[in-house]
């Protein structure tokens, strides 16, 4: 059984990296751009320089819990003052390399919603993550007609089980999606395949970005059922997510309510340390709003990495 389920663990874990990449902020205030779909934003009467000050010591403190946890980081800088999203860079490019699956590096750009995240772009970050045998897969030129797919914020994939979640929104275009599929399909070895869904905060507000509610981990998916109204698409979801039938490695499901929801314990993500652990990394928001037994069981499976991010997570609507 013990060598069982450290094959199990070694099988899941090369999918999952231990290097991550952060831009940190040089100025942040309330985008009045992305607040108009995104319930999570608050706009606060204080001094923007007080709150990019905030921002940035919590950005470096954050970066720092990371580091000492034996995580590599890769930092940038905002390019330029006037994209106060910056430090949220995985909705405009991710990576990609599953051993037998994605052998070489790919590199994917994503159409944003709003003008000043298309331009959030950076030439730099792309260069230097694009390998002498890699691929790369831009969507850029969405955004003249109009329409998005941001990121890992819309997208969550499930690389041993090679799906990809997506709640479809205002930030996540249905077609759009399925011509990255295609596309990132033609790089893989064996293909993916999208589940989809629609979500809804407590008021009723479409939620803008799967992540908000879904986080796929090594062992576990997290997810909001009680975010999804039409009960077909929350039975599909369960399915997809447990049966042994539709996946070569169930996982557990992990149920969070909308006040979790609320406290953004569904934005986490799953990483490795230099001795091949899974850490959760998460804003210490989340960790003080999981309810007790959630909170007990990720801890019973990952080690937990968390740090306050109070001002981004409420100005910026996100961690």
């Amino acid at each position: 059984i013990l060598t069982h389920l450290r094959s199990f663990e070694m099988e899941v874990n090369r999918f999952y990296t231990n290097h991550v990449m952060m831009v940190e902020p040089t100025k942040f205030f309330f985008n009045t751009e992305t607040a108009c779909d995104n319930e999570f934003m608050h706009n606060v009467e204080e001094d923007n320089e007080a709150i990019a000050n905030k921002a940035i010591q919590e950005h470096r403190d954050l970066r720092a819990k990371i580091e000492e946890a034996g995580i590599t980081v890769t930092k940038y800088e905002q390019m330029t003052d006037d994209l106060p999203d910056s430090l949220f860079p995985n909705n405009w490019f991710s990576t990609h390399k599953y051993p037998g699956n994605i052998d070489n590096r790919l590199v994917c750009v994503y159409p944003m919603k709003a003008p000043t995240r298309q331009r959030e772009v950076n030439p730099k970050i792309i260069e230097d993550f694009t390998e002498p045998e890699s691929h790369t897969i831009d969507l850029t030129g969405f955004c003249e007609k109009g329409q998005v797919l941001e990121g890992t914020g819309a997208l969550i994939f499930d690389p041993v089980n090679l799906k990809v979640y997506a709640n479809i929104s205002q930030r996540c275009e249905k077609d759009v999606l399925d011509h990255f599929l295609e596309q990132f399909n033609s790089k893989c070895q064996e293909p993916f395949r999208s589940v989809v869904f629609s979500s809804c905060t407590s008021s009723g507000t479409p939620i803008y970005h799967t992540n908000v509610m879904f986080s796929v981990l090594s062992e576990h998916i997290v997810v909001c059922l009680e975010s999804i109204p039409d009960e077909e698409e929350r039975k599909k979801v369960v399915e997809e997510i447990t049966s042994s039938e539709l996946n070569k490695y169930p996982k557990k499901l992990l149920e969070i309510s909308l006040d979790e929801v609320n406290n953004m314990c569904g934005n986490i993500i799953c990483v490795l340390n230099k001795d091949q652990e899974p850490c959760v990394i998460m804003a210490t928001t989340a960790y003080n709003g999981f309810k007790p037994e959630n909170l007990e069981e990720l801890k019973a499976h990952y080690k937990i990495i968390h740090s306050d991010v109070s001002t981004i997570e409420k100005i910026g609507g996100g961690s």
